[in-house]
């Protein structure tokens, strides 16, 4: 009689402590998803603050965003096709000695 009551008593003992362990996990669980909503929340608010400093520098400095912007927003063009000149802009200009290169 002694060893069942004794491996009654762990069984009760094991099945109460697994109730305690899924009621902690549902609470954590909970708690969890109001982190995340925070998280989310304060990301939110940090953009917003970055946006408010941007616009106060704005207002304070403009050539400071000016020489920002050059810095970090323009790239330079290397396919710049801008300075091909073609045969037709010679011709306006009446050159003398001009020596052009046909293909055969």
């Amino acid at each position: 009689m002694k060893y069942y009551s004794a491996i009654i008593f762990l069984f009760i003992s094991s099945f109460f402590s697994v109730l305690l362990l899924l009621y902690f996990a549902n609470i954590t669980k909970n708690i969890e998803k109001e982190n995340f909503v925070l998280l989310s929340k304060i990301e939110k608010l940090e953009e917003q603050i970055n946006i408010n400093e941007i616009e106060f520098s704005y207002y304070k400095s403009y050539e400071y965003l000016i020489k920002m912007h050059k810095i970090y927003f323009e790239i330079p063009e290397k396919n710049n096709f801008s300075n091909i000149v073609s045969f037709h802009d010679f011709k306006k200009q009446n050159l003398e000695n001009l020596h052009t290169v046909g293909i055969k």
